[in-house]
C-alpha cells in the first residue's frame, strides 16, 4: 500500500520535488540534477525522511520526453512505482494559473497524484523491441518532414524568379530528396526486420495487415502505441487515443452534434484517415458503405471517421480472436 508519495517537476537539466508526509504536509524536498547522481541522491534523501520501503513509494512526473526518460528507467530498475503522466492531463486538472513555478509545480504534481491514488496505476518499462519500434518510427517521421519540405519548399518561390535559377534551386534539391526517399526505405526495412526478428510482434503484424486499408507502417504504429495491444483492451479507448472517437456536444437546451476530441495522437490519427482512404478503394464492403452514406448527403468527414472506426474495430477483432481477417462480400 502507498504511503509516501512524491512529485517530480522535470526539466532538462534539473527536477524538483515535493512529497507528502503522513500528516498530509507537502514538503519541497530540493532540486536535484537530472541524470544518475542526481536520482540517486533522491533516493538517499527520500530514505532519511521516510523508513518506508521503496515499495510503498509512488513518484509522479510529467512526460517530457527525452527530459523525463532517464529516470522513469532508473525508476523502474529500481522497483519505485512511478507515474509518467501526459503533461496535459496534470496541467488540465490543476484548473487556471496565471505563472510558473518549479517549485509550485512539483507540489501540484504530488497533489495530483494522491488525489487520483485510487485510480492511477504505475507505469511499466517499454518492451526493448516496442522501444526500438518506436525509435524508428519517430526518425522516419523525421526523414518524412524533411523530404516534403524540400519537395514543396520551392512551390512557394516568387513566381518572378528567373526560370533558370529556379531550375538550378531543383537541381540542388532533387539529389536531397532523393537521398531522403532512400534514408526512408532504409528505415522501413528496418522496422520490418525488427517486427519479423519478435515473434509475437510478428504474428501481430501479420494479423492487422490482414484488415484491408492496414498497411505495414500502420500496423508498426498501431503496435508501437499500443504495446501490443497490451495497453488497450477496448477498440473505443484506442480510438478515443486516436480522437476518432466521438463524444456527445450538449448543454441544457442545446444539442449539438457529436465531435472528435482535439486530445490525441496526432500521428495515428493521421496514418489511420489514409487507411479509410484506401479501404474505400479496396474494400468492396467499405466501398459500399461510403457510397450508401454519401447518397444520403451525409458530410464527408463523419463518413470517413466513421470508416476509421470500422477499421480500429476489425484491428481489435483479429487480434483478440487471433485469425484473420475475412472479407466479407459487399453489401447495399
Amino acid at each position: 500500500m502507498t504511503q509516501l508519495f512524491i512529485g517530480c517537476d522535470m526539466s532538462k537539466h534539473f527536477f524538483d520535488v515535493t512529497y507528502r508526509d503522513k500528516a498530509g504536509h507537502y514538503i519541497y524536498l530540493g532540486q536535484f540534477i537530472n541524470e544518475a547522481t542526481g536520482f540517486k541522491e533522491l533516493v538517499k534523501q527520500l530514505k532519511s525522511v521516510s523508513k518506508l520501503p521503496k515499495s510503498q513509494w509512488f513518484v509522479c512526473f510529467e512526460n517530457t520526453g527525452s527530459y523525463s526518460k532517464a529516470l522513469f528507467k532508473f525508476f523502474c530498475e529500481k522497483s519505485i512505482p512511478r507515474r509518467e503522466e501526459i503533461a496535459a492531463q496534470i496541467s488540465k486538472s490543476l484548473g487556471i494559473k496565471r505563472g510558473k513555478n518549479d517549485k509550485v509545480d512539483s507540489k501540484d504534481i504530488c497533489k495530483y497524484l494522491y488525489q487520483r491514488r485510487d485510480t492511477i496505476r504505475p507505469n511499466v518499462l517499454d518492451d526493448s523491441q516496442i522501444s526500438q519500434l518506436k525509435k524508428l518510427l519517430s526518425y522516419r517521421d523525421q526523414l518524412v518532414k524533411y523530404k516534403v519540405g524540400l519537395s514543396v519548399g520551392l512551390k512557394d518561390i516568387n513566381p518572378n524568379l528567373e526560370k533558370d535559377f529556379v531550375t538550378e534551386l531543383q537541381g540542388l534539391n532533387n539529389p536531397l530528396i532523393k537521398k531522403l526517399k532512400k534514408s526512408i526505405k532504409d528505415v522501413e526495412s528496418k522496422i520490418a526486420k525488427l517486427i519479423a526478428s519478435d515473434e509475437e510482434l510478428n504474428q501481430t503484424n501479420k494479423l492487422v495487415t490482414s484488415v484491408v486499408g492496414i498497411g505495414h507502417i500502420t500496423s508498426a504504429y498501431m503496435i508501437a502505441y499500443s504495446d501490443n495491444f497490451k495497453a488497450f483492451f477496448d477498440p473505443r479507448k484506442f480510438a478515443c487515443y486516436a480522437g476518432i472517437a466521438p463524444f456527445e456536444n450538449s448543454s441544457g437546451l442545446f444539442k449539438g452534434k457529436n465531435k472528435v476530441s482535439n486530445i490525441a495522437n496526432k500521428k495515428i490519427k493521421s496514418i489511420l484517415s489514409q487507411c479509410a482512404m484506401s479501404a474505400v478503394l479496396n474494400d468492396p464492403q467499405i466501398s459500399a458503405y461510403y457510397n450508401r452514406k454519401k447518397g444520403q448527403n451525409k458530410h464527408y468527414g463523419i463518413v470517413m471517421n466513421a470508416i476509421k472506426n470500422k477499421l480500429v474495430q476489425r484491428v481489435f477483432a483479429v487480434v483478440k480472436r487471433k485469425s484473420p481477417y475475412l472479407k466479407l462480400q459487399a453489401y447495399a
